[in-house]
C-alpha cells in the first residue's frame, strides 16, 4: 500500500462469535477406523505408543478378515488416487451419529465429488467397523478404553486453559458468526495410534470436532484456527486472479508442497501459512530463517552429526541427494544454494508482514476485524 494513501476504514464494530461450548469425548467410529488402518498397513499412522505395538501383535496373529482388506483395496486407501483419510474420518464420525449424515453428505458432494456413491461408502465402512469392534477381543479394548478415560481427564482438568486460549483467537481475529459458524468444540481423545505430530478438524453444521495429540497443545489451536482461515480464503479466492494464485504456489514453501504432501494448490497452502504463520511467528516469536541464518545453523555440523542426521530424516537425504551433497562440507558450500531451494519461504514473509500490518490497524481502530483486513487488502500484497 502506498504511504500517502488513507489506510482501510471501518465504519462500526463488526459481529463476534461467542467463545463456544466445549464437551471432550471419544467417537467410536474413529477409533475403531484408526485400528482398522492400522491392521491394514502397520507403517501407517504413529508407532509411539504401546497400544500400537498391541494392535500389530494383535492382526499378526488374527489378520483382518477378506471382506475388510477388500473394501480397503477397493477404495485404494493411502493411495494418491483412492479414498482419502479425511473423507474416511468424515464418514466414520457418523458412526452411530445418524444426525451428523446431512451435513456429511454435503462435505462430500461439495469437497470429494470424486466419490460417487458416498450413501454406499458409508454403508460398506460402517459394515467394516461394526464386524472389527465385534472382532476385537475385550482385553484389547480395555486398554483402550482405560488410555483413552485417562486421557479423557486430563482435557477436562485443562479445559479452562483451552478455552482461554481459544478466547485468545477469536480476540485476535474477531471471527464473523456469519463466516465462522461454530457454536461447540467437541475435543477428541488422543488417538494412540495416530501420527503424534499431526491433527484434523471435522465441521457438522455449528459443532466442530478437534483431534490433536495431547502433548501437542498448540495442535487444537491450529485446527480450531481453519475453521476461522479456511472460509475467508474461501472469499478471497474469488477476488484473486490465476496470475495471483498461481504466485502463491511459486511462493509456498518446498516444504509445505513437496515434504508434507499439500502440492500445487493455492488455497491449501495459503490458507495453511495463514494458520502456520501465525501460530509459529505470531504466537511463538519464531523469527523468519533467512539465509545467513540458515548458514550459521549448520556451521557447527560435523560428519558425524551430517551422517546420523541424513539416516533420521529422509527428506534431508532426498534435499542433499538432490544437490550431489555428500557430506558435511558439501552442505556448508552449497547452504545457499540449499536453503533457496528447500528453506526459503517468500509466502510466509508476505503474511508475516500482513500480520504485522493488521496489528498496527487493530492499534489504531478495534473495530477491525481480520475477515474485513483480510478481504479488502491482501490481494495487493501478491
Amino acid at each position: 500500500m502506498n504511504l500517502r494513501e488513507k489506510p482501510p476504514q471501518f465504519e462500526t464494530a463488526p459481529e463476534v462469535i461467542k467463545l463456544p461450548e466445549f464437551d471432550v469425548r471419544e467417537e467410536r467410529g474413529t477409533t475403531l477406523l484408526s485400528i482398522l488402518l492400522k491392521g491394514y498397513d502397520f507403517d501407517w499412522g504413529g508407532h509411539y505408543h504401546q497400544l500400537s505395538g498391541e494392535i500389530k501383535n494383535f492382526f499378526e496373529q488374527n489378520p483382518l478378515d477378506e471382506k475388510a482388506t477388500k473394501f480397503l483395496e477397493e477404495i485404494k486407501i493411502l493411495e494418491d488416487d483412492g479414498t482419502d483419510e479425511e473423507a474416511l474420518y468424515n464418514i466414520a464420525l457418523t458412526y452411530k451419529q445418524p444426525e451428523r449424515e446431512e451435513e456429511l453428505f454435503n462435505f462430500i458432494n461439495e469437497y470429494k465429488d470424486y466419490i460417487e456413491d458416498p450413501q454406499k461408502l458409508q454403508s460398506e465402512l460402517f459394515s467394516v467397523l461394526e464386524q472389527l469392534e465385534n472382532d476385537l477381543p475385550s482385553e484389547l479394548m480395555n486398554q483402550f478404553i482405560k488410555a483413552t478415560n485417562e486421557d479423557i481427564k486430563k482435557r477436562e482438568s485443562a479445559i479452562q486453559e483451552i478455552q482461554e486460549r481459544i478466547k485468545d483467537l477469536i480476540d485476535f481475529f474477531k471471527p464473523s458468526p456469519q463466516t465462522t459458524k461454530v457454536e461447540k468444540i467437541t475435543i477428541l481423545p488422543t488417538d494412540f495410534l495416530y501420527r503424534k505430530e499431526s491433527g484434523s478438524a471435522f465441521e457438522f453444521g455449528n459443532e466442530i470436532i478437534l483431534r490433536s495429540h495431547i502433548d501437542n497443545p498448540g495442535g487444537l489451536e491450529h485446527e480450531f484456527l481453519h475453521s476461522v482461515i479456511n472460509p475467508i480464503i474461501d472469499k478471497l479466492s474469488e477476488k484473486l486472479s490465476d496470475e495471483q494464485k498461481q504466485k502463491i504456489i511459486n511462493f509456498g514453501s518446498y516444504k509445505l508442497r513437496a515434504e508434507q504432501s499439500y502440492g500445487e494448490n493455492f488455497y491449501i497452502l495459503l490458507c495453511e501459512e495463514f494458520i502456520r504463520t501465525y501460530n509459529d511467528v505470531i504466537q511463538r516469536g519464531e523469527k523468519a530463517m533467512n539465509s545467513e541464518d540458515f548458514a550459521q545453523r549448520i556451521n557447527g555440523i560435523d560428519e558425524d552429526k551430517f551422517m546420523e542426521l541424513i539416516q533420521e530424516n529422509k527428506n534431508l537425504k532426498s534435499n542433499c541427494d538432490q544437490l550431489e551433497i555428500k557430506n558435511s562440507q558439501d552442505l556448508k558450500d552449497k547452504s545457499k544454494e540449499y536453503f533457496d531451494k528447500f528453506e526459503h519461504n517468500k509466502l510466509r514473509e508476505i503474511i508475516f508482514n500482513f500480520y504485522q500490518r493488521y496489528i498496527q490497524e487493530k492499534e489504531k481502530d478495534d473495530k477491525i476485524n481480520f475477515e474485513e483486513f483480510v478481504l479488502k487488502e491482501f490481494k495487493e500484497e501478491i
